[in-house]
């Protein structure tokens, strides 16, 4: 579209774009299922935990150890708890995940009601993004687990990740259906509250291959397909934090949504902070992003919020690159006989941690820390590597 001709092809190609557009929304119309309300979504805070789904993969060991202990050790010990491990592990890497697990309760109770699910590896550990979980059905007793349209091959540990969810319909039949939805996503890309379904342009930005053109016609479809209210932010790839939703905001109870604040921590870390960890992908030290243009995706996310009627709450968080940060809005919440409970991420940066840790207290949340120091580098919290399969 360079060449003298480009404004030709930028016409037919904007012409094939909107029959596209037209046909993909007839394709996915097409496609629409006859039980919507079996598909509205699991809050993310209403309820107490009755069935959390962890990974665990002896490469990722060392930096899940102390996410999962203070996590596991935390939660009340009714909570179902459910490992997939590989199937190809070998007997001395069978018995360090039982150390592990002997090493978090000592008394072996967590050894031995920790069910497993095998699936074929090598695996990754973000249990949480493999599917989002719907209600229970009120005629079929069972949840849908919901995951996305297959990935490619090209990355064998996340394509194993999706197939792990059919081995725990497998291991738990009567309770969970598999439904695999029409959408690419992770489930870190969209929040439930009671104020509906929640999502931003990082999930347009990954199905526009699909056909989806813009926000209102990807949050028409999605509010079809799952039967729940629909709240788009932002317009254009940018227009928000880049990664998943979760990392920079969360809905709580009631009408309640906590959303990132990065200038708050900048007066408490400084403008160029640096953790001293290097991003896992790229090896670059990392260094905090404070930038305008980045504070401004923040603010836009409140400002849309505030205008669609939610009550929000902002609460330091530390951008780096356009996946990692120091979140504190990715965790795993649960009311329990009256008390609302936050795992929230807690970093070892002590005047970080309290800031956020104050801000969960001022709205009535008990908080437990949650170290997940060696999991950010990765892009990722407690919330990555906890999918709440089942709330009483």
């Amino acid at each position: 579209m360079r060449f003298t001709i480009g404004s030709v092809v930028g016409a037919l190609v904007g012409i094939s774009l909107g029959v596209l557009g037209i046909w993909a929304l007839g394709q996915h119309q097409a496609l629409a299922p006859k039980a919507l309300e079996h598909r509205a979504l699991l809050p993310e805070a209403d309820g107490a935990l009755g069935h959390v789904l962890l990974h665990w993969t002896p490469k990722a060991d060392r930096d899940l150890a102390r996410p999962y202990a203070d996590f596991l050790s935390a939660i009340d010990p009714s909570v179902q708890v459910t490992f997939v491990i590989p199937r190809n592990m070998s007997e001395p890497e069978r018995e360090k995940f039982e150390r592990r697990l002997s090493a978090i309760d000592p008394s072996n109770r967590l050894l031995v009601r920790a069910e497993r699910v095998e699936a074929d590896g090598p695996i990754t550990a973000w249990s949480k993004d493999r599917a989002l979980v719907s209600r229970q059905d009120s005629v079929t007793g069972r949840a849908h687990l919901i995951v996305p349209a297959e990935p490619p091959d090209i990355w064998k540990e996340r394509h194993n990740d999706w197939r792990t969810v059919s081995e725990v319909v497998k291991r738990f039949p009567d309770r969970y259906e598999l439904d695999a939805s029409p959408f690419d996503f992770d489930a870190g890309d969209i929040a439930v509250g009671r104020g509906g379904l929640l999502f931003d342009t990082n999930l347009l930005e990954k199905n526009r291959r699909r056909g989806y053109l813009n926000m209102q016609q990807l949050a028409g479809r999605l509010g079809e397909y799952f039967h729940m209210q629909v709240v788009p932010l932002g317009q254009l790839w940018g227009d928000t934090p880049r990664h998943h939703l979760s990392m920079y905001m969360t809905p709580l109870t009631m009408n309640r949504v906590l959303v990132g604040d990065p200038k708050a921590a900048a007066a408490i870390v400084g403008d160029d902070f640096q953790p001293g960890e290097v991003a896992s992908d790229t090896q670059a030290p990392l260094v905090a992003d404070f930038s305008q243009q980045t504070v401004a995706r923040f603010e836009r996310a409140e400002q849309q919020l505030v205008s669609q009627g939610f009550e929000v709450t902002r609460i330091v968080n530390v951008p780096f690159d356009d996946k990692t940060y120091l979140s504190y809005t990715n965790g795993v919440f649960e009311v329990r006989d009256g008390r609302h409970i936050a795992y929230v991420p807690s970093y070892d940066i002590p005047t970080l941690d309290d800031a956020a840790h104050e801000t969960y207290r001022r709205l009535g949340w008990v908080v437990v820390p949650i170290h997940v120091r060696t999991l950010f580098p990765y892009h990722g919290t407690i919330g990555c590597v906890v999918n709440v399969l089942a709330r009483k």
